[in-house]
């Protein structure tokens, strides 16, 4: 088959030179306005495919792929050069042009990068300019051999050629494009011709391939991207976002069809303990198994969401009997207080669940996870690994919590804390040899609270530390002025709490009180309870290390109450541990306190730990602990907690009377 080149000279052979010029100037107009479209419509899918190839790099912020990306656009015939302007602040352009092009110089042409909606930055191209014009200037001696076609042949047999061989292949040419352009779903357009126009034909079915894929895959990222924005990408289970909505359509159905759902509140127990411990990948691997049990646990039909951190929510559909819904809570609960084995460790956890009802606890969705999330909190406080019901008056207690909690900011600000101190002695002698600080909240309407009924409330708000902090430098202040007015008060020891001690500013806020008032390392004791020992981290481990560094004294509080562990005992060595009075009260009646009190003495003794009985009242029980061998006493047979007056007053007259019998004692001996 003929070439264009070679079918045109046949008809320049054939056709008069008249039109000549007339028809060379007819095929330059025809070729620009078949070409101008399809330069445009071709910078126009350079613009377009190279701005969403971008959204995802943006989106995510990889400024290595956002590059990457953007000298692949530079590689797209045409381009010249390219900025790409980001919205997110401090951003700066990225500019890039071809080797020995200027920047920002040709055709410009922008689209603005969008993900769902938000703008991320705006692309904008430069295309040579001289495209169009290299391209007419390639078909000019086309339009050459055209004449030449036209001065061979007659005008007719020149227009029947030029329909033939050219305009015909233009419309199929401009079908083609306009069907790429409609990404209307037809078949690649056959070329039986091996011509130019063939060619570009084959090249115009390639392009559309490359756009439908190009396409496709922006489908799956658009896909991949909602699966991201509406799923967990730890656990893989459905977000907040995606479990309210589906909430809100289950709640509407239910209501259409008179059914009854339940929504469970469900968060892990002392799940921080396990990163703090282990550290966050063994505690996402935890999160992982633990989100696995909990969907194989209920019905396909029910709904598993990561609410957040450690926290799970699930909807249950057709919850009409309630047993059923009680058996399901218990079945969780079971399931996840089972042993997790992450890389070689068994990791025990247990879970607070609470539980809400539609309709019977509200009717609107955000409401049902809001008392769903109130009932968890009220299994919490029931003793955690366990699930609640929803009740109103459990609001109320919300409500007084918070309303708690505002007064506790208020009271520090305030300084509405005072320090009580109740003296410790020698189970021997009788003689002072410390005291123990004990805050307590001088509140204008309900007088002195004892700490029983703030420090939770301080612990859940965040105002322990604080409260820590005051204690520890009110009681270095008043040590100070003791010292300056003559008392001997032995020791002061300051509680601290758990969530205190995984902080380092504890030894910070420590330091920095003794340094102020001059208290000497074995004026001051601080006090830990159990809780601490069962922390078994290296933030716990440091800080412990940098209190004995100061040479401070450590003592164990409430000991036996909790989950005691010799090794962790071994581990801390403290000087003191205090028996509670939970063992002290029925001494000496009952056999099983004293066998307990007796064993925890000579545990103590072996490993060279004083021991400090609380508690103490009555003088039975004075001396049955002095019997065993307990080295203090603490408690209202010797003295009620008392304010420092109070306490001064004590010390001077405990010293006083121990004086006299000194004294006594000397002038017996001289007779």
């Amino acid at each position: 088959m003929l070439s264009i080149r070679s079918t045109i000279a046949l008809g320049i052979a054939l056709a008069v030179l008249a039109p000549t010029g007339m028809l060379w100037h007819l095929e330059q107009e025809l070729t620009r306005k078949a070409q101008a479209p399809l330069i445009e419509q071709n910078r126009q899918a350079v613009l377009l495919m190279s701005a969403a190839a971008l959204v995802q790099p943006l989106w995510t912020l990889d400024s290595q792929q956002t590059e990457q990306r953007a000298r692949r656009t530079l590689r797209e015939t045409g381009v010249l050069s390219l900025r790409l302007s980001e919205r997110r602040p401090l951003a700066t352009p990225l500019v890039l042009a071809r080797p020995g092009e200027a920047a920002f110089k040709g055709v410009p042409l922008s689209a603005p990068i969008r993900h769902e909606g938000e703008l991320l930055g705006e692309l904008e191209l430069w295309f040579d300019p001289g495209q169009i014009d290299r391209l007419l200037a390639e078909r000019r001696s086309a339009t050459i051999q055209l004449a030449a076609l036209q001065i061979l042949l007659s005008v007719a047999v020149l227009l029947a050629l030029l329909h033939w061989r050219l305009l015909a292949p233009v419309q199929r040419l401009k079908r083609q494009a306009s069907e790429i352009a409609s990404r209307a779903d037809v078949a690649p357009v056959q070329w039986d011709q091996r011509d130019e126009l063939g060619q570009l034909g084959e090249h115009l079915n390639d392009v559309h391939g490359q756009i439908d894929a190009l396409f496709d895959q922006l489908e799956r990222q658009k896909a991949e991207l909602e699966k991201i924005a509406l799923h967990d990408t730890l656990t893989g289970l459905p977000n907040r976002m995606l479990f309210r909505a589906l909430t809100g359509a289950a709640v509407a159905a239910a209501s259409r069809d008179g059914q009854r759902l339940a929504l469970l509140f469900i968060d892990l127990d002392r799940f921080k303990a396990v990163n703090d411990a282990f550290g966050h990948a063994v505690g996402d691997a935890v999160l992982v198994t633990l989100a696995h049990r909990l969907r194989a646990t209920v019905r396909a039909s029910d709904v598993v969401c990561r609410h957040s951190g450690d926290e799970f929510t699930m909807l249950l559909h057709d919850a009409s009997d309630l047993d059923e819904v009680v058996g399901t809570t218990e079945r969780l609960l079971a399931k996840l207080e089972q042993p997790v084995q992450v890389d070689g460790r068994e990791i025990t956890m247990s879970a607070s669940i609470g539980v809400a009802l539609y309709p019977d606890d509200t009717t609107d969705p955000a409401a049902l996870v809001q008392h769903a999330d109130t009932a968890m909190y009220a299994a919490k406080h029931l003793g955690r690994a366990r699930y609640s019901f929803y009740r109103a008056e459990f609001n109320e207690q919300l409500l007084a919590n918070q309303r708690l909690e505002a007064e506790l900011r208020e009271a520090l600000l305030n300084d509405e804390f005072v320090l009580h101190y109740q003296p410790q002695v020698d189970a021997s002698s009788g003689h002072l040899v410390g005291c123990e600080a004990l805050i307590r909240w001088h509140h204008p309407q309900r007088g002195l609270v004892p700490p029983l009924q703030f420090i939770g409330a301080a612990e859940q708000c965040g105002l322990i530390s604080e409260l820590g902090a005051w204690t520890i430098r009110t009681a270095c202040a008043q040590m100070a002025d003791w010292k300056r007015r003559g008392l001997a008060f032995g020791s002061v020891a300051v509680n601290v709490s758990a969530l205190e001690f995984r902080s380092h500013r504890l030894v910070d806020v420590v330091t920095q009180a003794m340094a102020e008032f001059g208290v000497q390392p074995h004026e001051l004791e601080i006090e830990l309870t159990e809780s601490v020992l069962m922390t078994d981290t290296d933030t716990t481990q440091r800080i412990v290390e940098r209190i004995k560094a100061l040479g401070l004294p450590l003592a164990v509080d409430d000991f036996g109450t909790g989950y005691s562990s010799l090794s962790y005992l071994k581990r801390l060595r403290p000087s003191k541990i205090k028996i509670d009075r939970s063992f002290v009260r029925d001494l000496p009646g009952d056999d099983d306190d004293r066998v307990l009190v007796h064993a925890i003495v000579q545990l103590a003794l072996a490993m060279g730990i004083r021991v400090v009985a609380e508690g103490v009242e009555t003088e039975p029980q004075r001396a049955e602990l002095h019997r065993m061998g307990c080295h203090m006493l603490q408690g209202y047979l010797i003295s009620r907690p008392q304010p420092a007056g109070g306490f001064e007053q004590f010390a001077r007259q405990l010293a006083h009377t121990a004086l006299a019998d000194r004294v006594g004692l000397d002038a017996s001996l001289a007779d």
